[in-house]
């Protein structure tokens, strides 16, 4: 209940933000095209010096040492998150993204709500393995109230992070997840994220064509990893103070948004859009190299934010593109969305390499049983080869500083064994 009520207030604050940064309610990407050309692309760039101040901050508070974030605390850490430390990164998070950041809002979402559970287990005194277990309540409570998907949270966090289904994990995980998407869901009465409208796959012939999809993004998907650990080592090796980064990215955001107002914010409204509405085929190859250069420049920045929402924006229209391209072939399939929604799943499963919970997620957003072979289909052939390229994840990073941990998501847990196992 705590960690959803931390998304509630992170979520309005972001609102705020928002407010503040553009003067138009609404998504980012109407008040981006509200907005003067300048205004435009300037917005995040000034967004971006108030975040790294608060960064900087941050890192003052944490006496020049880096604050481990909910990944690695769980995985490799001992359970423990700063309160100020995690309060003031929030802070540069809520500037980034109500400024135009083109980054995912969930990720930070998670990251406070799972520090309300490492803070909870130090008031009750918890130590060692089952700290760790609260921090990884609480980031799965801030799942599941972002997404509105309690089983996916859950699955999150064991799949991702502990790299196994027991049950002595996944069943808090899951009570966690469901109370915190009914705290959220029943009553705040908050809505969820994508508006999929019923889709079915048309034909089961069709199934090689999701296959072959699945493989495609799977070799797409280390790309795209490459380009974002790309940004962050040219941004690293920049003579710059953490606020000028930040500016920075957000220089590169306001650049592009000129030309394509899209890239601003996470990429809800654009998803649901071309969900229910047909785009030219022009724009959405546009729009997506657009996206990938403004999340590379505002992840590699150093700005706080996931890049899970802007993965499932890029497999949407990725799979936008292959179903466009099957439909015409075939004028008899399934409709170019059924490719979108599926494309969401399997670039999801060939960054995370967590192929369980991509095929979770998309499910319990659509809660279309038809779609179930083609969608399973395409993330295992995307999961595979996407780790025979690049074995490492999209999280390898954080889950991998400061110790050696077997990379197979389906092999023995990844935390050290406590006494109690």
């Amino acid at each position: 209940m705590v960690g959803a009520l931390a998304t509630v207030a992170f979520h309005e604050g972001m609102a705020f933000a928002e407010r503040v940064a553009t003067q138009h309610p609404g998504s980012l990407v109407s008040a981006a095209k509200a907005l003067a050309p300048w205004r435009r692309a300037i917005t995040p760039a000034l967004g971006g010096i108030v975040a790294g101040v608060f960064l900087w901050l941050a890192q003052r508070a944490a006496n020049g040492s880096k604050q481990a974030d909910y990944l690695e605390a769980i995985a490799v850490g001992d359970g423990r998150q700063d309160v100020r430390g995690t309060l003031l990164r929030s802070l540069s998070s809520l500037c980034t993204i109500g400024s135009g950041g083109s980054i995912g809002r969930e990720g930070a979402m998670v990251q406070l709500a799972a520090a309300t559970g490492s803070w909870i287990g130090r008031i009750g005194r918890f130590d060692g393995d089952d700290l760790r277990l609260l921090l990884a309540c609480g980031a799965a409570a801030g799942f599941a109230s972002a997404y509105d998907a309690a089983l996916s949270g859950a699955i999150f966090i064991a799949e991702v992070i502990y790299g196994t289904l027991a049950i002595r994990r996944l069943g808090p995980l899951m009570v966690a997840s469901v109370v915190a998407e009914v705290t959220v869901h029943q009553a705040l009465g908050y809505a969820p994220v994508y508006t999929i409208p019923p889709l079915h796959v048309a034909s089961l012939w069709e199934l090689p064509l999701f296959l072959l999809m699945g493989l495609t993004l799977g070799g797409l998907a280390p790309l795209f990893m490459f380009t974002l650990d790309g940004a962050r080592r040219l941004v690293a090796r920049l003579p710059l103070g953490l606020p000028m980064k930040l500016a920075l990215g957000g220089l590169v955001v306001g650049a592009v948004s000129i030309g394509w107002p899209e890239v601003w914010g996470n990429g809800y409204s654009v998803v649901n859009d071309v969900l229910q509405h047909p785009w030219p085929l022009a724009l959405v190859a546009a729009v997506l190299i657009a996206k990938i250069v403004a999340t590379a420049a505002t992840s590699g920045s150093g700005a706080v934010g996931g890049v899970f929402t802007p993965t499932i924006f890029v497999g949407a229209l990725l799979g936008l593109l292959a179903g466009s391209a099957a439909h015409a072939l075939w004028p008899g399939s399934s409709l170019p969305a059924v490719y979108a929604v599926i494309g969401m799943g399997a670039f999801l499963a060939a960054t995370t390499h967590a192929p369980l919970m991509s095929f979770l997620i998309v499910f319990e957003m659509t809660l279309e049983y038809q779609l179930v072979p083609a969608l399973m289909l395409s993330c295992l052939a995307a999961y595979h080869v996407s780790r025979a390229i690049r074995p490492q994840s999209i999280y390898h990073a954080a889950l991998h500083r400061g110790t050696a941990i077997e990379e197979d998501p389906y092999a023995a847990p990844l935390t050290r064994t406590s006494r109690h196992e």
